[in-house]
């Protein structure tokens, strides 16, 4: 696997081969077939797609991320994959046996909680020692086990990167064999893809830094890993499970903590009925932001409008402009 310096290097050196000695083109690469679970692994794979490669997300948009149940065009669909990537975790039921029902020798899995450590790799061992974030307790709400929502971190994100440009690689090994022009285009798709994650990581450095400390309250819990990344808190969350309403004491917690906290916003998520929030807003006298943990299958769409909500929910109301005496009222008569 080649390292993150070295790869952005070669991605920096993409334009000046463009305009000093054009590189003969490689052969056509073979197309993939590839699944993946939930709809922001659609953007983190498909930069290192050969072109014409099928890219199905198993999960629609707009569905909640848990407890996804699998229907017979998944199983048919994983059946033909090249490729298959999922979170792990347990945030995909059953996929571990479903895997098996559909098992192809040549087919590559790729698991992003193995790749980061969080889960067992294949000998049993973890691949990198990473935080788990279990036993976190934001204001009575504790989750167990580490967070699923890895995608939502672009460093966990960058280190995702290199694992699937392998897979890529292995897949179209498997097929035909690769020229030493098709490595090298393989290995610039993954450069350039990898710079382009980095440079997520560095806007919600640089955007989130003159927020650091601020408190937010989430519909549910899938935002932890973002906000310790960048220096943010979770003063509580609307619902406690992802699969029941919160009860009139958990409102009443939401609400306490929010004043506790001087939290600004509420950030509410489209798979969820937003009316509870929206009772706790009100009764907490705060605004109501949107932020979404799945997406519509572009990631890189999802990370930007998840920061862009932040800054709007977290930054400091503008003073309000004081009203024009009735003197200067007067002088602008004609």
């Amino acid at each position: 696997m080649i390292g993150r310096a070295v790869l952005a290097c070669i991605a920096m050196g993409v334009s000046a081969l463009s305009t000093s000695g054009q590189p003969r083109p490689a052969e056509p690469l073979p197309p993939l077939n590839v699944v993946v679970t939930i709809p922001p692994l659609e953007g983190l794979v498909q930069p290192l797609l050969p072109m014409g490669s099928t890219l199905t997300a198993l999960m629609p948009p707009g569905k909640g991320e848990h407890g996804y149940e699998f229907k017979p065009a998944d199983l048919a669909a994983l059946s033909k994959a090249d490729i298959v990537v999922s979170i792990g975790l347990g945030l995909e039921p059953n996929l571990d046996e479903v895997l098996k029902k559909t098992a192809r020798p040549d087919r590559q899995e790729v698991g992003f909680g193995r790749v980061v450590g969080l889960e067992p790799a294949a000998g049993g061992a973890h691949d990198h020692a990473e935080p788990d974030h279990e036993g976190h307790d934001h204001e009575g709400h504790a989750h167990h086990g580490p967070d699923q929502h890895l995608w939502l971190d672009p460093v966990l994100c960058a280190d995702l990167v290199p694992v699937l440009a392998q897979a890529v690689v292995k897949s179209l090994e498997s097929k035909s064999g690769l020229t030493e022009l098709q490595r090298e285009e393989l290995v610039r798709a993954e450069a350039v893809h990898l710079v382009a994650v980095t440079r997520v990581d560095e806007a919600w450095r640089k955007r989130l830094a003159p927020l650091a400390g601020r408190a937010i309250v989430t519909h549910h819990d899938a935002f932890s890993r973002p906000a310790e990344r960048y220096g943010l808190r979770i003063a509580g969350v609307v619902r406690a499970s992802h699969s029941t309403e919160p009860t009139p004491g958990q409102v009443a917690e939401v609400v306490q903590a929010i004043r506790k906290e001087g939290v600004r916003t509420i950030f509410i998520e489209p798979q969820f009925d937003p009316k509870a929030a929206k009772r706790i807003a009100t009764a907490a006298g705060v605004e109501i932001g949107t932020l979404d943990p799945l997406g519509g299958g572009d990631w890189f769409k999802l990370m930007e409008t998840n920061l862009a909500a932040l800054e709007r929910g977290l930054r400091d109301p503008e003073p309000a402009k004081p009203a024009p005496s009735a003197s200067t009222q007067d002088d602008r008569k004609p």
